[in-house]
């Protein structure tokens, strides 16, 4: 579910019996259902988060916010809670709006390591500046990239053309996906 587009404007999209093995976990209508549901829900928490991935911090150690001293995703904060992540939004939502909780410019996809096979060219002294891939040698985080300087529209742009095209198999590219599309969107709504 948290991998389907929020607000697509136009497309289509199959379901195909017999080329997945195993029990569905829920019937379709109720999975459609659900999904609107999370649609409708985060429409109402864009107005403080961006997205799961946001990194939130809070000084104090008072619950329900405790879980962010020294800053969290909404996502860790979830599975750190044992909740959906739709209530660990709103959540950290009513944390943001009450002044419990502050963002930090951080993602949970900070925290991923890729090894891009043309970072070898690197080691032969090939190295186009532009060319994100090369430095993504798998010693690094991209937070660590983005510190150094890296642009994080930058990176963000790669991941999702890179992921969306499949070249980039990383571990959670549905959620990362999903995220990365909520912050380009919540990025180009302030900028109107």
């Amino acid at each position: 579910i948290v991998t389907f587009p929020l607000h697509p404007e136009q497309g289509h999209f199959r379901f195909d019996a017999g080329r997945v093995q195993g029990t569905p976990l829920m019937p379709f209508k109720v999975f459609v259902g659900e999904w609107a549901r999370m649609n409708d829900q985060w429409g109402r928490f864009r107005t403080l988060l961006d997205s799961p991935s946001r990194v939130l911090e809070t000084p104090r150690a008072v619950e329900p916010y405790a879980v962010f001293v020294g800053g969290k995703s909404i996502r860790a904060a979830a599975k750190s809670w044992g909740v959906p992540l739709i209530i660990a939004a709103e959540r950290a939502w009513r944390g943001l709006r009450e002044g419990d909780l502050t963002k930090l410019r951080k993602y949970a996809w900070f925290a991923l390591r890729i090894r891009h096979p043309s970072a070898r060219r690197t080691q032969a002294g090939i190295r186009d500046p532009n060319d994100i891939t090369v430095l993504l040698d798998g010693n690094r985080n991209l937070g660590e990239l983005i510190q150094a300087g890296l642009p994080i529209a930058k990176v963000r742009a790669y991941l999702l053309e890179r992921i969306a095209s499949g070249e980039l198999e990383v571990p959670g590219r549905g959620w990362i996906l999903r995220d990365l599309l909520w912050e380009i969107e919540s990025e180009q709504a302030a900028q109107k």
